[in-house]
């Protein structure tokens, strides 16, 4: 892949006025125009006359962007193994298009194009919980799936411990940028080099904010062809705070993609939110058998 295409997409990324919408124009105006950067002018008045439509995008942004500052920024990047995935690259997901049009990922590209599903749930999961998580990660890892989760602690956590224990693969994907990433204490045994993909959709020094946690749901849901909820909150609690486990498992749903729903009477104290998410369209799940269900309805016609 170019490395031309690469600083093309990151410096689209960077500029000022230029937000994913316009970012996903971008894409289809190549894509329909048969072209790549390479072939576009270097200046606006050349691209005026050679794509009109591409020019009124660009149109008084990206030549006006601080290109010294923006390259050393690219630089870095390359630097430190961080690779930049946009569309019409070999390891974009086209689903991903109108999600996140720009990647940044860390560790086995190939891994954006694995079977996937996504494991998520309650940070304070019970003991059971964490027994379900990690066993249902063992065994779709067993059935060749990668596991997909967002690195927090509870469920997040377990699910990516229970794909490496099983000596599988996971992918994490970031609320914060790609660049605040760090291992934590109990996964340094891995290899993450091998095993481990990190994937984030925002610029790579952003910070982990409450929105971006939310905004990232819809990522998480596409990465995968089905979503698992192990223990799910009520979508508010009583202060009124919105659980990011009801909100990840009604993504699944708006995506229509397959929602598999642990049974709460799996649990001493059945989690109030799955109850309701069976009842909007969620599959019960039995976690004695989850993973061979959850494989046979991914590869039914």
């Amino acid at each position: 892949m170019s490395s031309t295409r690469d600083y093309f997409w990151f410096r689209l990324f960077k500029t000022r006025g230029i937000g994913p919408t316009l970012l996903v124009s971008v894409a289809k105006i190549l894509e329909a125009e048969n072209l790549n950067p390479e072939m576009l002018p270097l200046n606006q008045s050349g691209l005026s006359v050679q794509f009109p439509k591409l020019a009124e995008i660009l149109k008084g942004k990206m030549w006006e962007e601080d290109r010294k500052k923006i390259s050393a920024e690219y630089e870095q990047l390359k630097r430190q193994n961080i690779d930049i995935i946009y569309p019409g690259h070999s390891d974009f997901p086209p689903q991903l298009l109108d999600i996140s049009p720009i990647l940044f990922v860390k560790g086995q590209k190939k891994r954006l194009r694995s079977d996937s599903v996504t494991i998520v749930g309650a940070r304070n999961v019970s003991d059971k919980g964490v027994r379900i998580t990690r066993n249902l990660a063992t065994d779709l890892v067993g059935k060749g799936i990668n596991i997909v989760s967002g690195y927090a602690e509870g469920v997040d956590a377990d699910a990516h411990f229970g794909a490496l224990e099983a000596d599988g693969t996971t992918t994490v994907v970031l609320s914060d940028g790609i660049k605040q990433l760090r291992q934590k204490s109990a996964f340094k045994k891995f290899n993450w080099d091998r095993d481990v993909l990190a994937v984030s959709q925002y610029d790579p020094d952003t910070t982990r904010s409450a929105w971006n946690s939310i905004e990232r749901n819809q990522l998480l849901c596409a990465l995968s062809k089905a979503v698992v909820v192990i223990e799910s909150g009520p979508e508010r609690d009583t202060q009124g705070k919105m659980s990011g486990t009801f909100i990840t498992a009604k993504a699944a749903l708006d995506l229509n993609l397959p929602l598999f729903v642990v049974n709460p009477n799996c649990f001493d104290n059945p989690p109030k939110g799955n109850e309701t998410l069976i009842a909007l369209g969620g599959y019960s799940l039995d976690p004695v058998n989850g993973a061979e269900v959850i494989t046979k309805h991914l590869h039914s016609p």
